[in-house]
């Protein structure tokens, strides 16, 4: 038997909450919780999610390797987007550090794995990155957002834990254009458009990463590039998005340095290797594939 124990009822984890629920033999959605004070977290940890990790190791789960999944969508990016992060830093260390990290210490207290959704806005430039590399755009760099450099900390204090899966993500799809959060609405809503070429995380193909990790016990802890293979510019996908009858005749395509004039913190800008994740059978289709996949309803 599998139990997921999701937390956060946002963007994220209502589409786990949607695709996963049937796969799985229960599904809880856990929401609520205290992220302010950590000793308030620390009781309502003991209470109301110790109680679903107990419930999950009872008695109809006879393998004692089928531990329960702890799920965390929780995290602060920052509203409308990371500039927010720069006037509320405190915030943005507190639920994107401190809570995480508590988090996988009362997970591997109570022998439960926990799947963290992190971001890959810790490095910057042309190059590939791979999981193993180390932040360019983190704590090291006087250029890289408050919101980078919590994330960047995070998978520090995380990588301590041998229960932690850390997958990390880029500019979520999904074909939900009521969303704020879906890339695809964002770049629809705006006329001027950064052209630079990015890897993004197809949020259907995470999700079915997410149930094979749930589900084959070879996949390692650790930290995973969840982003799909083969990105594409700007203006491919505004092409792609053309030939689904969604176009702006307001766009017009900017460089960084133009798009600095409007922008307090500094973004992040780069491709990530999904060589470990080919390694490892969890890699997603290419980002054409499933853009298409999903704006032309191919199967």
């Amino acid at each position: 038997m599998s139990k997921l124990i999701v937390i956060g009822n946002g963007y994220i984890g209502q589409k786990i909450k949607q695709q996963l629920s049937s796969r799985v033999d229960e599904l809880v959605i856990l929401n609520g919780l205290d992220y302010d004070d950590p000793e308030q977290l620390q009781e309502q940890f003991n209470t109301r999610l110790g109680q679903e990790i107990r419930y999950a190791s009872g008695p109809g789960f006879k393998d004692p390797t089928d531990r329960p999944w702890v799920i965390n969508c929780v995290g602060y990016t920052g509203k409308p987007n990371v500039d927010a992060c720069e006037d509320e830093k405190e915030k943005c260390w507190r639920l994107n550090v401190t809570y995480p990290t508590l988090l996988a210490g009362f997970c591997l207290k109570s022998n439960a794995k926990l799947i963290n959704v992190s971001s890959g806005c810790i490095y910057d430039g042309t190059e590939l990155y791979e999981e193993e590399d180390w932040p360019n755009f983190g704590l090291d760099s006087k250029s890289s957002s408050w919101y980078s450099r919590t994330k960047h900390a995070a998978e520090l204090s995380l990588n301590a834990f041998p229960n932690v899966y850390t997958l990390r993500i880029r500019m979520p799809i999904c074909n939900d254009f009521n969303s704020g959060k879906n890339y695809l609405t964002k770049i629809l809503k705006y006329n001027n458009l950064l052209e630079e070429t990015n890897s993004k995380t197809i949020i259907e193909d995470l999700i079915n990463v997410i149930n094979k990790i749930v589900n084959i016990p070879d996949i390692p802890p650790g930290t995973y590039n969840c982003v799909n293979p083969e990105p594409l510019s700007t203006k491919e996908v505004t092409k792609i998005l053309d030939k689904a009858g969604m176009w702006n005749p307001h766009w017009k395509f900017i460089d960084y340095k133009e798009l600095k004039n409007h922008i307090k913190a500094n973004r992040s800008n780069c491709k990530m290797s999904t060589e470990k994740s080919r390694l490892y059978n969890i890699e997603m289709p290419s980002e054409r594939e499933s853009l298409e996949r999903i704006l032309f309803d191919e199967e």
